[in-house]
């Protein structure tokens, strides 16, 4: 319910009045300077036209210059080390790509638009509405006469509900900065766990063409063999099956090199075409040991921010829903013009809360905040379910990389000189030959997949634990320190 309540004179005429089209006009003119008023600080739209082909152009570039990025690692430079100067003529390097990824990633960029949405948004919140101008005539229930009022009038930034608008826009703006954090910290996990499988996979392709030479000179001998009759055509049979099966196990695995390798360039923002050698050097797999779980390091991790800020911003919408609850009050002055003669006063409207207090509003932002309240549970949960299973899988899988290391990888390199003695004094038959290759080589690729494994499960467990992450209380004390 809205209630008004009007000060000053109010002129009823009586009879009809010649003075009619004068007031017509001054109403008229009054309009016409209101409304130019109020256009003359407005924003033209301007469209702006998308060319495909241009996007692609702007994409290709990222990769045929030397760039200069501005990106800062959220980590120490031994789990997250950054490069700001990409030059990727020589090949592209672990710190490098953290920068691209950084710069370009799809997921980062996405986010980062959102961010900017937020902020756009903060400028809005808090401000004074804009003032309501209403404008006659009317005629008037004597004579038919035209009378012109006129009443301009704003609503009144009472009970708070300003600050709490303001609070709400800047709670809004931290819950997307904490998004952006967990995407940047997401790309760079998925940058360098694709460094340790392209590793992976480019020396497991090395171990499978040394098993697919090897196998071509065991057909070679068989079919000598064959030709002399000391051997039989199953023999010469499984000898071209083993060639055959290693170059197909090759092929595959290759394919599976391709696609990692565009995976990683479509983390990085960058188009699959490139010729890009990807450097390997440091090895991606060498990282400092994995510290002590700590649950004041595992509180820096974006997804527990995220929850948090979005528990404060539920906080906020709940103390804008209160605030509306009161009643909304305008004031303004008012004019009229009554067959020549003006009249000045002062309006004022009130909306009664009768029978909306916007109690569905305040109990909707109430059971939010209640909601938000347990994603920080959930969040604290998970996160610390993530961060134990990761390092139980760490520690699990060193312990089985150490034990086959020592023990199959091991016997495996003395099987291969032993076999290598065998057959310089002919004492070993083809099938014994692709036995052994092929359990040696089933041996090596076995050793890099868990080694690949272990790595993995270990950068995982930092993330997880936030490990990976700088500490700002620490660098705080240094400051003290110092």
């Amino acid at each position: 319910m809205t209630a008004y309540i009007s000060g000053g004179p109010m002129s009823l005429l009586r009879g009809f009045s010649v003075r009619q089209a004068p007031i017509l006009r001054q109403s008229v003119r009054i309009g016409l300077v209101v409304g130019m008023s109020l256009l003359s600080g407005c924003v033209s739209y301007s469209p702006m036209e998308i060319d495909p082909f241009e996007e692609i152009r702007k994409l290709e570039q990222r990769s045929d210059r030397p760039l200069e990025v501005q990106a800062s690692a959220p980590g120490g430079p031994a789990w997250l080390p950054i490069k700001t100067t990409i030059d990727l003529s020589d090949g592209l390097e672990l710190s490098e790509a953290n920068a691209l990824a950084l710069s370009f990633s799809p997921g980062i960029r996405a986010t980062r638009n959102e961010m900017k949405v937020a902020g756009a948004q903060l400028i809005q919140a808090g401000l004074l509405t804009n003032p309501e101008l209403f404008l006659g005539p009317r005629i008037s229930s004597g004579g038919g006469d035209l009378v012109l009022p006129a009443g301009l009038s704003w609503e009144l930034p009472l009970w708070g509900q300003g600050e709490a608008e303001k609070s709400l826009a800047r709670s809004r703006l931290t819950l997307a900065e904490a998004r952006v954090a967990a995407a940047e910290l997401t790309a760079l996990e998925q940058v360098r766990t694709s460094f340790i499988r392209i590793s992976t996979l480019n020396k497991t392709v090395a171990a499978l063409e040394a098993q697919l030479a090897g196998s071509e000179r065991v057909l070679q001998w068989a079919d000598t063999l064959k030709q002399a009759g000391e051997i039989d055509g199953v023999t010469s049979y499984l000898a071209r099956l083993e060639r055959d099966d290693a170059r197909a196990d090759l092929e595959t695995l290759r394919l599976e090199l391709a696609s990692a390798r565009r995976g990683l360039l479509e983390t990085l923002g960058l188009l699959p075409g490139i010729s890009l050698s990807i450097q390997l050097d440091p090895d991606p797999a060498l990282m400092p040991p994995l510290s002590q779980a700590s649950r004041r390091k595992m509180l820096l991790h974006p997804a527990i921010a995220g929850a948090l800020n979005e528990y404060e911003t539920a906080e906020a919408t709940l103390r804008l829903a209160i605030t509306s609850q009161y009643p909304a009050i305008r004031i303004g002055p008012e004019f009229e013009s009554d067959k020549g003669e003006a009249s000045l006063g002062a309006g004022a409207g009130i909306e009664l809360p009768l029978f909306d207090q916007n109690q569905g509003g305040i109990a909707e932002a109430k059971q939010r905040r209640e909601a938000a309240r347990e994603k920080v549970s959930a969040a604290l949960l998970k996160l610390s379910h993530d961060e134990a299973s990761a390092r139980s899988e760490s520690r699990a899988k060193e312990a089985i990389l150490q034990d086959y290391s020592t023990g199959a990888l091991a016997n495996a390199l003395e099987a291969r000189e032993a076999l290598d003695l065998r057959l310089r004094a002919g004492q070993s038959n083809v099938l014994e030959v692709l036995a052994g290759l092929r359990s040696i080589t089933r041996t090596r690729v076995r050793g890099l997949q868990l080694k690949q494994d272990s790595t993995i499960a270990r950068f995982r467990a930092a993330v997880a634990g936030a490990a990976v992450l700088n500490d700002p209380s620490s660098n705080d004390s240094e400051k003290d320190k110092k």
